[in-house]
């Protein structure tokens, strides 16, 4: 970019500047607060609409002159030409608004603003300078040229929008999953070189493995079959000593049920005894039994019979009615050893309940006797018929003792079985074994390469290489044509002058650091331009270093146009000057042509 005219009115302080840029390097000198600043900061403004010295557009205002209706900034360059006004207002009108600036315009406007950057910043500053390309794609087709895993690389890709450390953990951690996983299939513990070929042992058995395995099985299937007799034999043994069991806990429950039989007669006997006894207590206590309604019709009976046979006798008629009367007085005696004399009085009532409870448990217990030895007799008739017919206790422990030896063979032979499947399956597992442990060896290279790639000494070393060796080039030429110490940028972004640190430096130091950085960033960016202020900081060698240095580079035609500000005491006479440089005084704001210099001087 090369400036062709400068036209500044009333910005700050630069109330008249009408500046024609005649050659490649132009000093523009004055005292303090001539305006110099202000030149700078109008430049800045219409080539980048940077308002520099405030911080919103609405505040535009504040940059007129003292006293000034509106600001006016125009620069002529080989490209376009830039205009910008403000007004009394505020308003700013920019010929050049919707233009997007080159990037590196700001750092070629202000020379001390690469230094300011953070590392990262100044990292993505040269990223852009130099084109290198940043995206997930460009480091997708990096980690392609090296040859690393496609499918693998896409699967960290979307990783990396958290940055290069993020991908870097990711792969660390895959890799590390990818060892677990072979430390599995191998049952051993990684390491680069014993994973490199590894193959487990080989086992070898006598004999045909698939036809002892066969035999084994068949064996193992004939003894399933005879255990499963066992058992069943078992079974029904078990249910057969249940049943013996039974049978004898009954013959012994019939035995003591039969053996109470003469006891039961007895207690019926007595009971029967018991009741006779209180039926004749009733007849004789003239009682009547309610259970028997008849009764008292049977008593009265009774008496009338008795008194029948007595007049039968009074009057003489025994001999003709002889046969009545026997059967009569039969029947009455009958009646008397029941009952009583039925002419007796009846007992009281007290008694006579007394008599009624005594015949009803006397008959109740007869009953009950009668219901006994009825149980006792049909009990006495099964003990006959199953002590015909004894069962023996069948015995379990042989056939168990059987079952245990079938069972330890049987486990014997599908421990064999096993041992000679595994044999005969040992070519094919162990093939497979080592493809699996081959192929998770595989991923652990893979995404530890991509873990090296994504390290800071990996891809992102390659591309901050390719940002700074043209760059810390050029600064190492543009340093020895300045006579200055070496200024290089590190892979950690610092800026050391002369291997020390730019924090550390003088101001002096710090310029010189700054104009080679500016100057480097003309070149690189294309731009050729370039703005350095506040040259004073140097001593007269200084000065003289430094413009004899941006002579070169002009007339060497890397430099178009540079701009050049100084506070001196008076403008260096052209004569003093190097070729390519124009030398011009600024003082309260005004541009002094050379002319008027000159009739000053002399």
């Amino acid at each position: 970019m090369k400036l062709h005219h400068i036209h500044v009115e009333n910005l700050l302080g630069a109330r008249q500047i009408d500046l024609p840029i005649t050659q490649p390097i132009t000093l523009l000198a004055g005292m303090n607060g001539a305006g110099k600043s202000s030149i700078r900061d109008a430049i800045s403004l219409a080539l980048t609409a940077e308002l520099c010295r405030v911080s919103k557009k609405g505040e535009a205002a504040a940059l007129l002159s003292e006293g000034a209706s509106a600001a006016r900034v125009f620069v002529q360059t080989s490209d376009r030409d830039y205009e910008v006004v403000i007004s009394k207002a505020g308003k700013i009108t920019d010929g050049a608004a919707g233009i997007e600036p080159h990037p590196a315009l700001p750092f070629v406007l202000d020379a001390a603003r690469f230094a300011r950057l953070t590392d990262t910043e100044r990292r993505t500053m040269l990223f852009g300078l130099l084109g290198i390309e940043t995206s997930h794609k460009a480091i997708a087709e990096r980690m392609t040229r090296k040859g690393l895993d496609t499918k693998k690389t896409e699967a960290v890709l979307p990783v990396l929008r958290a940055g290069f450390a993020a991908g870097e953990k990711h792969a660390k951690d895959e890799a590390s999953q990818a060892r677990g996983a072979w430390k599995a299939v191998t049952g051993e513990a990684y390491g680069d070189k014993k994973a490199d070929g590894w193959a487990p042992e080989t086992r070898e058995v006598a004999g045909d493995a698939v036809t002892l395995a066969e035999n084994a099985e068949a064996k193992a299937g004939e003894l399933t079959k005879h255990i499963a007799g066992l058992q069943q034999e078992l079974g029904a043994a078990k249910a057969a000593q249940q049943h013996a069991l039974q049978h004898a806990q009954r013959v012994e429950r019939l035995l003591e049920q039969a053996g109470m039989i003469d006891r039961i007669k007895a207690r019926l006997a007595t009971a029967e005894e018991n009741a006779a006894a209180c039926r004749a207590q009733l007849a004789r206590a003239g009682g009547e039994d309610p259970k028997a309604p008849a009764s008292y019709l049977f008593r009265g009976l009774a008496g009338a019979l008795n008194e029948a046979i007595y007049v039968i006798e009074e009057e003489g008629l025994r001999t003709r009615c002889e046969g009545l009367i026997n059967r009569a007085s039969a029947h009455l005696a009958e009646y008397r050893k029941l009952h009583g004399d039925p002419n007796a009085e009846p007992a009281g009532p007290a008694r006579t309940e007394e008599i009624r409870r005594g015949l009803a448990t006397a008959e109740s217990g007869a009953a009950n006797a009668l219901r006994d030895l009825a149980a006792a007799e049909a009990a006495a008739a099964e003990l006959v018929e199953l002590e015909k017919s004894p069962l023996e206790l069948p015995k379990t422990a042989d056939i168990e003792s059987r079952l245990a030896d079938a069972q330890r063979r049987l486990a014997d032979w599908q421990a064999d079985a096993r041992k000679y499947r595994e044999a005969a399956g040992a070519a094919e597992r162990r093939a497979k074994q080592i493809s699996d442990a081959t192929r998770h060896h595989q991923d652990v290279q893979q995404w530890s390469a991509i873990a090296d790639a994504l390290s800071p000494n990996g891809i992102q070393a390659e591309m901050i290489a390719e940002a700074l060796d043209p760059l810390n080039r050029l600064l190492s030429e543009h340093a020895a044509l300045a006579q200055w110490q070496p200024v290089r940028i590190g892979a950690d972004m610092g800026i050391t002058a002369g291997g020390r640190d730019y924090r550390l430096c003088s101001e002096s130091e710090k310029w010189r650091a700054d104009a080679l950085l500016t100057v480097a960033i003309a070149v690189l960016s294309g731009l050729r331009f370039a703005v350095l202020d506040r040259m004073d900081v140097l001593d007269v060698t200084g000065r003289e270093d430094a413009l004899y240095w941006l002579s070169e580079i002009a007339e060497a035609g890397d430099i178009d146009t540079v701009i050049v500000l100084a506070t001196l005491k008076s403008a260096p006479p052209a004569a003093a000057l190097p070729a390519h440089i124009a030398s011009h005084w600024i003082e309260r704001g005004t541009l002094i042509q050379t002319n008027e210099l000159a009739r000053e001087a002399a």
